[in-house]
């Protein structure tokens, strides 16, 4: 049992030692949200405050995390005092409550190919997802990462919540886009 033992530490010692580890570069990375309702959709913008990844010597991705600063949350396609209007809307407690919860976050527990699967938290709450995401260039990645709102309890308007609301509903799925995310 011994030999076992280290015969497979000495199997993994170089995945560890070739591992490099690389930093969100926050001034090249696009983080984007689209919202889509019965008439219509917003889409806008959102930064990342921090976050990495590792790859193995390979260059494929082992692990991550990654923060987003929800109170950086802007739309794009309004202009003026409707624009502001949504801005303080998405940060109150119908959505995110940047108040209680300023960030959300992302942790990768594991990569399959060109999918990646981990623990997205918002509003404080944890919940597993999985995307499929593409590689730009060097550590540079795209993605598209659709997120059900209701798992995190933002129910605002959510037609699987509130069963009388017509046509007057916001769909409970939003999408993140990573366009792209850099690192240095």
């Amino acid at each position: 049992m011994k030999n076992l033992y280290f015969l497979i530490l000495f199997l993994l010692t170089p995945l560890l030692f070739f591992a490099q580890s690389y930093n969100v570069d926050t001034s090249k990375s696009n983080v984007e949200w689209l919202g889509e309702k019965t008439t219509g959709s917003h889409n806008g913008t959102l930064l990342i405050q921090d976050g990495f990844i590792k790859v193995d010597k390979t260059g494929v991705i082992t692990e991550g995390e990654f923060t987003l600063n929800m109170e950086s949350i802007k739309c794009s396609d309004l202009q003026g005092s409707k624009k502001e209007y949504l801005e303080d809307h998405l940060k109150d407690e119908d959505f995110f409550n940047t108040k209680e919860h300023p960030t959300a976050s992302f942790k990768i527990t594991k990569v399959s190919g060109n999918k990646i699967l981990g623990i997205m938290t918002i509003k404080g709450i944890s919940k597993p997802i999985s995307f499929h995401y593409k590689q730009n260039g060097e550590l540079q990645y795209h993605a598209n990462i659709v997120i059900d709102r209701t798992m995190f309890d933002v129910k605002y308007k959510s037609k699987t919540i509130f069963k009388d609301l017509g046509d007057n509903f916001i769909y409970d799925d939003f999408t993140i886009t990573l366009n792209p995310i850099v690192f240095k």
